[in-house]
């Protein structure tokens, strides 16, 4: 039987070879007798895109064909022994390696310190080749966004008051700078550097007559994010911060988004299916051993006896529905984003503006929105808290008083140990 197996082999190896004679970058002529072959195909990478979607899905992500592979040869001093690089369309079938151990790298994109829509994607894994052997099993290449998205904003309260030469000059760390023009749609993407992690966003235009300054940071910047960041203009009182004044201000809120395991939602049904995940999944990726945030329904402070809500289905809007919740957070720095994002069939940005709010809305920088939030149940400047509570059961008259409709909450939180999306989803008749 061994003979049988070794004469298999043999055969196997040989027919390999003879296709594949030139495709043996590390061999020495000499010593082919401790070299064994790789399967290639088992390098495809496999990506995580921008929204979370299958690759297959969406044809801007780049496919897996066009990735640099580079294969590295390990020492047990240090990686990098000799290394080959292929466009993983063009690799050899097999590969003859010498017998050891190997790291390889598959990319897409130049990761240029700052440039207009070129995300950069990277992942690794790590192989042995043993003599006379051939290698079909490597643990999958999962080639993530690698650099830091961030795209800007103007509301319409600032589009209609500022001059067309208005600006907004973002610089991350001490990477290259992006301007964003007013008409600008697009996104800038800038290369992750582990010692310069702070995002600034400063505003340069005329508001109003009044030439206006104003420079937004957001610290501990992430590669996989991306770093939405909206312009507003409001006035300042220092008596009654957030009311309107003379005196002209633009002011930003940023909503931080997980790229690599975050669903955008742009463009799909308000509830896709009654299962979609409230916490856990591919949302919510633990950090090692930690938890992300975590989320529990809890009695209405002011109506304890109210039927309390489920956050893990669509929610019928009663007279007698409780409509509170807590989410915690066990990193000792507690909460550094909190968003949360409205979107709904009759809550439209002009009926939350009257009342003061927006479909967007910074919990830890709530800036003009911040009253009427705490009105409404909302909590607000929670950065560094590790519980926050929700009780927003007064909001939902106004909502059913608007008639028959879809609402969704979407809430993303990050702390230390990751970010988790929660969502509330309502209806009413």
């Amino acid at each position: 039987m061994k003979l049988y197996k070794g004469l298999i082999y043999s055969i196997t190896s040989l027919a390999l070879l003879t296709g594949c004679a030139n495709e043996a970058p590390f061999v020495e002529p000499s010593s082919e007798q401790n070299t064994g072959q790789l399967m290639t195909r088992c390098l495809a990478p496999k990506l995580t895109n921008v929204e979370g979607i299958d690759i297959s899905t969406r044809a801007e992500i780049p496919s897996a064909d066009d990735f640099k592979v580079v294969i590295s040869r390990k020492t047990k001093t240090r990686d990098g022994a000799g290394s080959v690089e292929y466009k993983y369309s063009d690799m050899p079938e097999v590969l003859t390696l010498p017998v050891g151990d190997y790291k390889v790298y598959a990319h897409h994109g130049d990761n240029k310190p700052a440039a207009w829509d070129e995300p950069y994607y990277y992942g690794e894994s790590e192989f042995g080749i043993n003599a006379n052997k051939i290698t079909d099993d490597v643990d999958p290449i999962v080639a993530k966004l690698s650099n830091i998205r961030v795209t800007i904003v103007f509301h319409p309260s600032l589009l209609g008051s500022m001059s067309d030469d208005s600006k907004v000059e973002v610089r991350v760390g001490n990477q290259g700078v992006m301007t964003f023009k007013p008409a600008e749609k697009r996104s800038a993407y800038f290369k992750y550097v582990d010692s310069s992690q702070t995002l600034a966003a400063t505003f340069t235009g005329i508001v109003d007559g009044s030439e206006v300054v104003e420079t937004h940071t957001h610290d501990q910047v992430a590669p996989g994010n991306h770093y939405k960041l909206t312009f507003r203009m409001h006035g300042i009182d220092d008596d009654k911060p957030g009311t309107i004044t003379g005196t002209i201000s633009v002011d930003a809120t940023v909503e931080q988004i997980d790229m690599n395991h975050t669903v955008d939602g742009e463009g799909e049904d308000y509830f896709v299916d009654d299962q979609r995940p409230v916490q856990g999944g591919e949302e919510n990726p633990p950090v090692g051993d930690k938890t992300a945030p975590q989320i529990s329904a809890i009695p209405s402070a002011a109506n304890p006896d109210f039927d309390i809500v489920d956050l893990s289905k669509v929610n019928e809007v009663t007279d007698h529905l409780s409509c509170a919740w807590k989410i915690t957070s066990e990193a000792e720095s507690g909460f550094t984003a909190f968003t949360v994002d409205i979107k709904s069939d009759t809550l439209t940005a002009e009926v939350l503006e009257d009342v003061g709010v927006s479909d967007h809305m910074d919990l830890i920088n709530p800036g003009e929105f911040e009253d009427a939030l705490k009105g409404l149940g909302f909590p607000t400047r929670i950065g560094g808290l590790k519980d926050a509570e929700f009780d927003i059961t007064g909001f939902l008259s106004l909502m059913a008083a608007l008639g028959e409709a879809n609402h969704e909450f979407k809430m993303t939180v990050t702390d230390a140990n990751g970010t988790s999306v929660f969502y509330l989803r309502l209806h009413t008749n």
